[in-house]
C-alpha cells in the first residue's frame, strides 16, 4: 500500500477511534471562526518554522509553520485580530485588522523579506471575501450590519435579508416582534436555531425556536440555506447566532430605541373603510419601548473573561379589528470564558428569558376575550471545552440543556364556553395549553490537518446526541358542572354558526382536552474531508442520522357533562417505538480558484438531507395528542350563541375527530404508523460563480435544484377495525363546485369549476366514515424547487457598504395517481392545493398571530441595503426589498354527506395573487465621541418610506357575508428614535 494511503487510512482510524472513545464530543465551527495563513519569502517559496503569534479576541496564541509555511488557528471567536510573523534573518511582519467571521475560514498569504538587522514591517491587508473551503450558500450578518441597517431587530426579520427565504408576515419597526415568523428557505418549511452551539429548535414545535432573544447580544448571525458541510442536518435554513464574550479590553453598551403612535401614519385602503367586518386602523404601534445593556472584560487578562447582559422590549399594539396585543420580552445573558492554559479553553453560558404577551392571536376574526395570554419562560446553559493537541489536531466537547415552558389562557377565562358566529369570528373565550418542552445535548467533533503530498487534508469527525421531550395539555374551556336540560353552558363545548358541519346546519363540538406526552431521541455522527491542491478544493463527507421516538403514559380527564360520549381516558403509553428513521446522507463540494489573483470561485455540490422527526409526529397515533371532538346538531332554542344539553341532539352525529364514537374510551388510537415509515429525503445540487471585483466586493449568482421525496401522508384515511387503509377507488364524484353556483352571496371574485369527491356507497357499507389515518410515506408524489440567487457583498471599507440580492425562484408539485386518498382538493394544514399535479407549491402559514390566510411563494424577491459614512460623524444607512405578492388561494366548504367536511381549494395557487409588497426603511444616525473610546449614538429611522398600504390577507372562504374582504394590511409608516452608548 502507498505511503500516501496508509497515512490517510490511519488518519481516518485514529479520528474515529478517538470519536467513539469520546461520545460527548460535539460538532465544530457552529459557533467559531477559523485563519488559515502561508508565509512565504520574496520569490514566493514557503517559509517553515516561522513563529506566528496571533492576539486579539482572548488569549495570544503562537503556532509555527510547517514545511508547507502553513499555519492555522481554529475554534476562533468572530473578531478582529492581528498575526505577528518572526524568522531570523528575516523581518518581522504585523497584520493588522485580519477579520475572522463565523462559520467562515479566512486565508491569509504574508510575505517576509530578508533582512540582515532587526526590522518591523506593518501591514493592513485585505482578506478576500471568498472562501475557498466553503461551499455553503446562504448569509453572513455582521456586527456593522445588525447595529446599523434599520430594522425590526430581531432574528426573524434578519432571514428577509437572505436570498430564497420567504416570511409569512412583514415586520415594521417592530410591529411583528412579539411572535415568531412561519418562513420557508429554497423550498423548504422552517429551519434550525443554534446559540453559540446549543440547539434552539423547538422540537415540538418543527422549525420554531425554543425561545426569544436580546437583539443586542449578536456578535454575528450566519445563515445556512443549503450546500455539502456534513454536519449540517435537515434541508431548511439554519440560523446560527453567536453571542459576545469578554475580552482583554473591557467593553460595553448600553441602549434605548422607541417608536410612538405619536409619529405613525395611517394607510387603511379606502376599500378597508367600507367593508362590513372592520380593520380598524390596520396593524398599528401603540408603543415599542427597547432598551438594555452589556458589558464584558478581564476578570483574569489572558486567562479568565465575565460577559453580560439584560434588554427588554415591550410592544403593544393595535391589531387588525382593533384589538391589542401586548407583548414584554425579558433576556438575561452571561457568560463565562477561561483559558486554564495555551492549549485549552472553557466556555460556560447561560440564559434566561420569557416572554410575557396578552392578546395573542389577535385579530379580525378572535374578539378581544377569544385572544390568550402567554408566557414562554425558559432557561438555558451549556459547557464548552475545546483542546489543541497538537498543532494538527484539535477538538470540542459540549454539553447543554434547555427547561422551557409554553403556556396560553385565553383572556376569557376556562369557564366560559366558545362559540363562533356566522362570520366564524370566535367569542366567549378559546384554547388553553400548557407545555413543557425539555431537552439535553452532548455533542463534539474532532478536526486532523495532515498532507498526503500536495494535497492538504482537514478531516473532520463528529457526534451527537440529544433527547427531548413534548410534555403538553391543550383544551376548550366550559363550567363542567352537572346540568339537565334547562342547565347551563355544556362543559368542554364549541358552538358553530354555520361554520363546521356544513353551510346549511348548525352544530357543536363536545370535546375532552388533548394529553400529548410524548419523548424524541436523536443520534448523529459525520465524517467530512477538505483537499486543498493549489487552486482546487474538494470536500466530500457523509452524515449519520438515527431518530425514533415513543408516546409517554398519561391519565385525561373526560367530559364532565357528557361522559358517555367521551369518558375518562387512562392512556398506558407505547410499550415500543413504532418506527424508526436511520439515514446516510452523502455529501460532496468542489470550488476551483480561477485568475491570476485567484478572485474568481467556481462551485458545486450535491447534499443529501432527510427530515427532523418531532414529537408531533410521534404523537399522530397518541389518542391524546389533539383534542377528541365529536360534532352534533345543534338547534340554538333561545338564540344565545352557547349550546345548551337540551339543544343538542346526540342522534345526529356528522362527524368525530381523534376518538372512535362508538368505543370512546379506547385507550388505543384509531389512527396508525406505517411501520416501515422512512424520514422525508431531499436531494440538493448547487452550482455557482463568486468573483471579487475589488477589494471588499464580490458578486455571485447561484443555482439550486431540489428534490423533495418521501413525505409524511397525513390524509390517509384509515379504518381501524378491519384495517382498511382508503385509496381513491373508495370515493367517487360527488359534483362540481362552480362560480355559477346559485346563491345568496354577492358574486364570486374569480371564475373557477372544482370537482369535489364522496366515499362510495359500498366503502360507507363496509368500512364506515373514517375515524383515523394511516400515516405513511406518500405515494406518487414528489416535489421540484429550481432557484437562482444573484448576490453582491460590499465589505466596510472607503467609508461605505452594501449587501444584496435577487432571487427567482420555482417550487411546484407532482403528484401521480394515487397521490390522494380523497381526490378532492383541499386546503391543508401545510401545503395548499394538494392534489393537482404541476400546481405551484404554496406553503400556509399556521403560526402565531392569524396568519393562516397567507400561503408562501413568490417567484421573484430581492432585498438590498447598505450603510454610507458621511461628514462630521453621521451616517445614512437603508434597506429595501419587494417580492412578488403571495397566492389568494379561495375556497368553499363542501359536505356531500358522507360524513366528511372538505375545504375545496377552488383554484390554482398561481390563478390570483395578492399586489407585489415593497418596503423601503432609512436611518440616519449621529456619533458623537465623549470619552477615550467611548461613544454616543443618536439615531431616526423611518420605516415603510412610501406608506404603502399592500393587502396581506383577505378572507378566502367563499360563500360567505365576508368573503374577499380585507383582513390584514401592511403596516403604515413610522418613526423609531434611538440613542446608544458604547466603550
Amino acid at each position: 500500500m502507498p505511503k500516501a494511503l496508509r497515512l490517510y487510512g490511519s488518519a481516518i482510524a485514529l479520528a474515529a477511534m478517538l470519536l467513539l472513545a469520546s461520545p460527548v464530543l460535539a460538532q465544530f465551527g457552529e459557533n467559531v471562526g477559523s485563519l488559515f495563513g502561508r508565509v512565504v519569502d520574496e520569490q514566493g517559496g514557503a517559509l517553515p518554522g516561522v513563529s506566528t503569534t496571533l492576539s486579539g479576541v482572548g488569549a495570544p496564541q503562537t503556532q509555527v509553520t510547517n514545511p508547507r509555511g502553513e499555519y492555522r488557528f481554529v475554534n476562533l471567536t468572530p473578531g478582529r485580530y492581528s498575526v505577528v510573523h518572526a524568522l531570523a534573518g528575516f523581518t518581522t511582519v504585523t497584520h493588522e485588522n485580519v477579520i475572522v467571521n463565523l462559520g467562515r475560514t479566512t486565508e491569509i498569504t504574508d510575505t517576509l523579506k530578508l533582512s540582515s538587522v532587526a526590522a518591523a514591517v506593518t501591514v493592513t491587508g485585505v482578506e478576500p471575501l471568498l472562501d475557498t473551503r466553503k461551499t455553503t450558500i446562504g448569509a453572513q450578518i455582521t456586527q456593522e450590519e445588525l447595529q446599523t441597517i434599520p430594522t425590526a431587530r430581531d432574528p426573524w426579520v434578519m432571514l428577509q435579508s437572505v436570498p430564497g427565504i420567504m416570511m409569512d408576515r412583514m415586520n415594521v419597526a417592530g410591529s411583528e416582534s412579539g411572535q415568531q415568523s412561519v418562513f420557508t428557505s429554497k423550498g423548504s418549511s422552517g429551519g434550525s436555531f443554534t446559540v453559540d452551539g446549543i440547539n434552539f429548535t423547538d422540537l415540538t414545535a418543527l422549525g420554531a425556536s425554543a425561545g426569544y432573544y436580546d437583539f443586542d447580544t449578536f456578535q454575528e448571525i450566519q445563515v445556512i440555506t443549503g450546500g455539502a458541510d456534513p454536519s449540517i442536518s435537515g434541508d431548511g435554513a439554519h440560523i446560527n447566532m453567536l453571542t459576545k464574550r469578554g475580552t482583554n479590553e473591557v467593553h460595553g453598551s448600553s441602549r434605548v430605541n422607541v417608536v410612538s403612535d405619536h409619529f405613525e401614519w395611517t394607510n387603511v385602503p379606502d376599500e378597508a373603510k367600507t367593508q362590513s367586518v372592520g380593520v380598524g386602523a390596520g396593524n398599528l404601534i401603540t408603543s415599542v419601548q427597547e432598551y438594555g445593556a452589556e458589558a464584558g472584560g478581564p476578570v483574569i487578562k489572558d486567562h479568565l473573561w465575565l460577559w453580560g447582559a439584560y434588554g427588554r422590549n415591550q410592544i403593544d399594539l393595535l391589531a387588525a379589528g382593533t384589538r391589542t396585543d401586548k407583548t414584554t420580552l425579558e433576556n438575561f445573558n452571561a457568560k463565562l470564558n477561561a483559558q486554564p492554559f495555551p492549549s485549552n479553553s472553557v466556555d460556560i453560558y447561560y440564559q434566561r428569558s420569557d416572554k410575557l404577551k396578552f392578546g395573542r392571536g389577535a385579530g379580525i376574526s378572535r374578539s378581544q376575550e377569544t385572544t390568550t395570554n402567554q408566557t414562554t419562560p425558559a432557561n438555558v446553559w451549556k459547557v464548552q471545552d475545546a483542546q489543541v493537541f497538537s498543532s494538527n489536531f484539535f477538538g470540542t466537547v459540549q454539553y447543554n440543556g434547555e427547561d422551557g415552558n409554553f403556556t396560553l389562557t385565553p383572556q376569557g377565562g376556562l369557564e366560559q364556553q366558545i362559540f363562533f358566529d356566522a362570520n366564524s369570528t370566535a367569542h366567549n373565550s378559546y384554547y388553553f395549553l400548557d407545555s413543557r418542552r425539555p431537552q439535553r445535548q452532548v455533542k463534539g467533533d474532532l478536526s486532523f490537518f495532515f498532507n498526503t503530498g500536495n494535497l492538504g487534508h482537514e478531516l473532520k469527525v463528529g457526534f451527537g446526541h440529544l433527547y427531548t421531550q413534548g410534555d403538553s395539555i391543550f383544551g376548550w374551556g366550559g363550567d363542567g358542572s352537572p346540568i339537565g336540560d334547562s342547565g347551563p353552558l355544556a362543559a368542554k363545548t364549541q358552538a358553530f354558526k354555520n361554520a363546521t358541519c356544513s353551510d346549511e346546519v348548525d352544530c357543536v363540538a363536545i370535546t375532552r382536552d388533548s394529553g400529548l406526552r410524548a419523548e424524541a431521541t436523536y443520534w448523529n455522527a459525520f465524517i467530512g474531508d477538505t483537499m486543498t491542491w493549489d487552486r482546487l478544493t474538494i470536500n466530500v463527507g457523509v452524515r449519520w442520522d438515527k431518530q425514533y421516538g415513543k408516546n409517554l403514559p398519561r391519565f385525561t380527564a373526560g367530559n364532565a357533562t357528557f361522559p358517555e360520549a367521551l369518558p375518562d381516558i387512562n392512556y398506558p403509553g407505547d410499550a415500543e417505538r413504532q418506527f424508526t428513521w436511520e439515514d446516510w446522507q452523502p455529501r460532496a463540494g468542489i470550488t476551483y480558484a480561477i485568475g491570476q489573483n485567484r478572485n474568481t470561485l467556481v462551485k458545486a455540490s450535491y447534499a443529501r438531507y432527510t427530515g427532523t422527526l418531532g414529537t408531533g409526529t410521534v404523537g399522530l397515533t397518541n389518542p391524546l395528542g389533539y383534542p377528541s371532538y365529536i360534532y352534533y346538531a345543534w338547534t340554538d332554542a333561545n338564540t344565545d350563541n352557547l349550546a345548551q344539553p337540551g339543544e343538542i341532539d346526540l342522534s345526529r352525529l356528522y362527524y368525530a375527530r381523534y376518538v372512535d364514537p362508538d368505543n370512546p374510551g379506547d385507550t388505543s388510537s384509531p389512527s396508525r404508523f406505517d411501520p416501515n415509515l422512512s424520514a422525508p429525503q431531499t436531494d440538493e445540487f448547487v452550482f455557482g460563480i463568486d468573483h471579487e471585483l475589488f477589494p471588499n466586493l464580490a458578486v455571485g449568482v447561484a443555482y439550486t435544484h431540489r428534490e423533495f421525496d418521501n413525505f409524511v401522508f397525513e390524509e390517509q384515511y384509515f379504518d381501524v377495525a378491519t384495517g382498511h387503509i382508503y385509496t381513491p377507488t373508495d370515493f367517487e364524484l360527488a359534483g362540481t363546485l362552480s362560480n355559477t353556483d346559485e346563491s345568496t352571496f354577492d358574486p364570486d371574485p374569480i371564475a373557477y369549476a372544482e370537482p369535489y369527491y364522496k366515499l362510495t356507497d359500498a366503502a360507507l357499507e363496509a368500512f364506515g366514515t373514517p375515524r383515523g389515518f394511516f400515516y405513511s410515506n406518500r405515494p406518487d408524489y414528489s416535489q421540484t424547487f429550481n432557484g437562482v440567487d444573484f448576490t453582491i457583498t460590499k465589505r466596510l471599507s472607503n467609508r461605505w457598504m452594501m449587501r444584496g440580492w435577487f432571487s427567482y425562484n420555482n417550487h411546484k408539485q407532482q403528484v401521480g395517481p394515487n397521490g390522494c386518498s380523497d381526490p378532492t382538493n383541499v386546503q391543508s394544514t401545510s401545503y395548499g392545493q394538494l392534489c393537482r399535479d404541476g400546481n405551484y407549491v404554496a406553503t400556509r402559514s399556521l403560526g402565531s398571530g392569524s396568519k393562516g390566510s397567507v400561503f408562501l411563494n413568490s417567484r421573484w424577491q430581492f432585498n438590498i441595503n447598505g450603510m454610507y459614512q458621511l461628514p462630521w460623524n453621521f451616517n445614512f444607512a437603508a434597506s429595501f426589498l419587494g417580492r412578488q405578492g403571495y397566492p389568494l388561494n379561495y375556497f368553499r366548504r363542501a359536505n356531500a354527506g358522507d360524513g366528511l367536511s372538505r375545504d375545496v381549494m377552488v383554484t390554482p395557487s398561481d390563478d390570483a395573487r395578492y399586489d407585489n409588497l415593497y418596503e423601503l426603511d432609512i436611518r440616519i444616525q449621529k456619533v458623537v465621541p465623549i470619552f477615550g473610546t467611548g461613544s454616543l449614538t443618536i439615531s431616526a429611522d423611518m420605516f415603510n418610506v412610501a406608506n404603502a398600504n399592500t393587502v396581506l390577507q383577505r378572507y378566502n372562504r367563499l360563500r360567505r357575508s365576508e368573503t374577499n374582504q380585507i383582513k390584514e394590511v401592511q403596516s403604515p409608516r413610522v418613526i423609531r428614535f434611538g440613542a446608544r452608548v458604547s466603550f
